[in-house]
C-alpha cells in the first residue's frame, strides 16, 4: 500500500525547510517528483497514489497545490514503514546535494516532466510508467558513465592484491 502525497511532503518538508535556505513550494514539489520516480524505478511502485502534473514552472503533486506547511504546525507523518525507509535514503542523498544539481534533476530534457508536457500539454499528469522508463534510464546512463571509473577500481583492486601475493607471483 502506498503513503499519502501529504505525509510524504511533511516528511519532505521536516528534513529540508532547515538544511536548505529558504526551502519553499517548488523545491518540495521537485523534490516529490524525484522520490516517487526513484521510488518507481527501484521496482517498488509508486511511493504515493496522487497524481503529479506537467505544469509549466515544475512537476506539481495535484493534492499539494498551495501547501506547504510551517515549523511547529507540521504533524508527525504517517508513512509505510518501507516508504519511510526509501524517504530516510532519498533525504540522506539529496540534503548533501546541491539546490542547483536538484534542479538540473528535475528540469532534464529527457525526463518524465518534459515528456509528459511536450506530448500532453500543460497541466498533463505524468504517468506513473513513464516515470519509471525515464529514471530507469537514467540508472542506466549512471551505471554507464561510472563504468571506466569501476574498471579502474577493479584493476588496481587487482595490482595490490597481486603485490601482497608473495608465493603466488615470486620469480623462479
Amino acid at each position: 500500500m502506498a503513503s499519502r502525497a501529504q505525509d510524504v511532503a511533511i516528511y519532505l518538508t521536516h528534513q529540508f525547510q532547515y538544511a536548505w535556505e529558504g526551502f519553499g513550494f517548488f523545491d518540495l514539489q521537485g523534490l516529490m517528483y524525484l522520490a516517487q520516480g526513484w521510488h518507481l524505478a527501484g521496482g517498488r511502485g509508486v511511493l504515493f497514489e496522487e497524481s503529479i502534473g506537467a505544469h509549466k514552472a515544475a512537476p506539481l503533486t495535484f493534492s499539494i497545490k498551495g501547501l506547504l506547511p510551517m515549523d511547529e504546525m507540521l504533524p508527525h507523518p504517517v508513512l509505510e514503514p518501507e516508504d519511510e525507509d526509501f524517504l530516510e535514503s532519498f533525504c540522506a542523498t539529496y540534503i548533501d546535494a546541491d539546490r542547483a544539481a536538484v534542479r538540473r534533476q528535475v528540469e532534464r530534457e529527457d525526463g518524465a516532466w518534459r515528456l509528459a508536457q511536450l506530448v500532453g500539454g500543460e497541466g498533463a499528469t505524468i504517468h506513473p510508467n513513464l516515470m519509471e522508463a525515464t529514471f530507469r534510464l537514467r540508472l542506466l546512463d549512471h551505471i554507464t558513465a561510472e563504468k571506466p571509473v569501476l574498471q579502474s577500481h577493479v584493476i588496481a583492486h587487482k595490482q595490490q592484491l597481486g603485490g601482497n601475493n608473495v608465493v603466488a607471483f615470486r620469480g623462479r
